[in-house]
């Protein structure tokens, strides 16, 4: 990383496409110089169903970011969720060319060579990033690369992440047709964690819970290390389309209860004053009457459910007895009252914090993800080469030569009308 370094970040997410671009500044810090969000529908449950309407997504989104910056983006580093990729642990020597001279960032890429060379892959897998947690030199532990260290043989401890070569291809599709080429897809765990988890956290051991619209990311941490991730089809839209269907209402309506009466247990409700409704008819509105604890009822429920999964996987997966505490975010969750006392119930732990986008001093809470992406692929050894490929598109002194050049522009733009005019009458 070096100063002037820009990052372009891409967030497809199954509701919203979100982009944001980086620049480090002196102080070597991420500055965000553009962002822009869109709408996006062509995903559902991980997979790219339509590749067209993400990638005009996409384009969207890039587009604002391009505005913002006066950039333009030729190629996006992009997220990747759980349900797509696998995790596999793994300790590697390598030996170091010239020993007598100290070890060399080139020693570094020939160990990360011989980790694709000897990874073992299923079919139509591929490995889209290594996380080096630790190099081991003459018996020392180093957590940066020890560049300079005299030895003949060093060891990494490390982490393989493999993703699905049939969603690599598909975010490869879809990025063709946007015009963008791929640097590189990054764990989004990896993202999230970097801006909501505290280095002591990831020590003592913590449970990150990210419950978007669609989906809910699962990540484990212990050691600094990253234990276990995963993700599960379930998300905040699902509150929502619980509410809608049980009350038959409209997803729109059921929303705005969702957002007015935000409330994970029963118990809180203060007021259980009536709620009237117009409830969906073949033939015309009926209207009828609902208690709020009927709406909360259906939003705790859902929630409940939620950590029952996650508490199973934790089981599952034999990580109950390395989870201290419990981290919350996520635009799924980030209105509702008391989901840190839903989780302490449930997952049976004390120490519970909600980390809402709103508290991240970014630009807008839907751009939490794309920008701890940036801040994540910015904080990368210098083994990887993280910058993006952008262009500048206009004079920095542009807006100084305005009153200087307005009567040439005047003249040029009144002989492009002059000449649509004329096609104009003869059409």
């Amino acid at each position: 990383m070096a100063i002037g370094d820009i990052i372009v970040g891409l967030d497809i997410g199954v509701s919203k496409v979100s982009c944001v671009i980086g620049q480090v500044n002196k102080f070597s810090e991420i500055e965000v110089i553009g962002y822009g969000l869109s709408n996006n529908s062509g995903i559902k449950r991980g997979q790219i169903l339509d590749p067209q309407r993400v990638a005009s997504s996409v384009k969207e989104a890039v587009t604002a970011a391009e505005q913002i910056s006066e950039l333009s983006v030729n190629s996006a580093y992009v997220n990747i969720k759980g349900m797509n990729v696998r995790i596999e642990k793994i300790v590697i020597e390598s030996e170091v060319e010239k020993p007598n001279d100290g070890m060399t960032i080139n020693d570094i890429y020939n160990l990360f060579s011989k980790i694709q060379m000897t990874t073992k892959l299923d079919k139509d897998e591929q490995i889209i990033d290594i996380l080096p947690y630790q190099y081991i030199v003459n018996g020392r532990n180093y957590k940066e690369e020890p560049i300079g260290a005299f030895c003949k043989t060093f060891s990494m401890e490390a982490e393989v992440v493999i993703a699905k070569g049939d969603y690599i291809a598909g975010i490869q599709k879809t990025l063709k047709y946007a015009g963008i080429g791929l640097d590189g897809l990054i764990l989004e765990t990896l993202a999230t964690s970097n801006i909501v988890l505290m280095p002591e956290e990831k020590e003592i051991g913590v449970l990150l819970v990210d419950i978007g619209g669609g989906h809910t990311d699962i990540s484990v941490y212990k050691n600094s290390k990253l234990e276990f991730y995963d993700t599960i089809p379930v998300g905040g839209e699902n509150i929502t389309n619980d509410i809608a269907i049980t009350l038959d209402i409209t997803n729109d309506e059921a929303e705005k209860l969702k957002r007015q009466y935000n409330l994970a247990i029963m118990a809180m409700i203060t007021n259980n004053h009536n709620i009237k409704l117009n409830t969906k008819s073949q033939f015309e509105s009926q209207e009828s009457t609902i208690k709020c604890s009927d709406v909360v009822q259906i939003i705790e429920a859902r929630i409940k459910e939620i950590y029952q999964i996650i508490k199973k996987l934790i089981a599952d997966n034999k990580l109950t007895g390395k989870i201290e505490c419990i981290v919350l975010t996520g635009q799924g969750i980030s209105n509702i009252v008391g989901v840190e006392e839903l989780a302490m119930l449930t997952l049976k732990l004390n120490q519970v914090r909600i980390c809402s986008p709103k508290l991240i001093n970014i630009i807008k809470p839907q751009h939490t993800t794309v920008y701890g992406m940036v801040r994540y692929i910015a904080s990368l050894g210098v083994s990887k080469h993280v910058n993006s490929d952008v262009e500048i598109v206009t004079d920095p002194n542009f807006k100084d030569k305005i009153s200087e050049g307005f009567s040439y522009f005047k003249g040029k733009v009144s002989k492009i009308f002059k000449k649509v005019k004329k096609i104009d009458e003869e059409d």
